[in-house]
């Protein structure tokens, strides 16, 4: 198991929203290692580590790892021009521009503490600071990405609604607006 960003340049945070804090996880039985996770003080149930395998799990590159749903919905994906929604410590976002071969990487985050903590990605992925929930792109993508939930049960279908709607004009012909962690594709 390994950590996706060096550890020495995420500092713990106790910030407004979230907190950043290093846990323990165990590799094995015998042997373990720490990394940090970033969580959401008004939802403590949300978290994200600084991990490889959630990154891969995200975006459909983990064949061992049971989300083949998720990696289903990526089947004849273009990897051009991307929108992420939900910046947390960056891992994902990181992940696609440096294995997808993308155009481009719009991520949208509407917390100011997170977009000027999080200073360790990599400098091409274009931070718009707005909220997910109604920002209007100035350009069509060819994936969308919701990542701005903690469990399955937290997604409603007026959320669903609410982003097909608010995104949908926004997608180039194929593309697709995806929720990783549900296996679901919705416009």
């Amino acid at each position: 198991m390994g950590v996706y960003f060096n550890e020495e340049l995420i500092p713990d945070k106790d910030a407004t929203n979230f907190i950043v804090q290093r846990v323990t996880k165990q590799s094995s039985a015998t042997e373990s290692y720490t990394m940090a996770a970033y969580s959401k003080k008004n939802d403590p149930i949300f978290l994200k580590y600084n991990h490889t395998k959630e990154a891969e799990i995200f975006v459909g590159d983990c064949d061992t790892c049971g989300w083949e749903l998720t990696k289903a919905q990526y089947d004849n994906a273009t990897w051009g021009d991307i929108l992420y929604l939900g910046l947390h410590i960056g891992v994902v976002p990181d992940y696609i521009y440096k294995n997808k071969s993308v155009s481009s990487l719009d991520v949208i985050e509407g917390n100011d503490e997170l977009i000027s903590y999080v200073t360790w990605i990599d400098n091409n992925i274009n931070i718009i600071n707005h909220n997910p929930w109604n920002y209007q792109p100035s350009k069509t993508y060819d994936i969308i990405i919701c990542d701005l939930w903690a469990e399955t049960d937290d997604i409603t279908q007026d959320n669903k609604t609410n982003l097909v709607n608010n995104y949908n004009s926004h997608l180039k012909n194929g593309g697709k607006i995806i929720i990783p962690i549900t296996g679901e594709t919705i416009n």
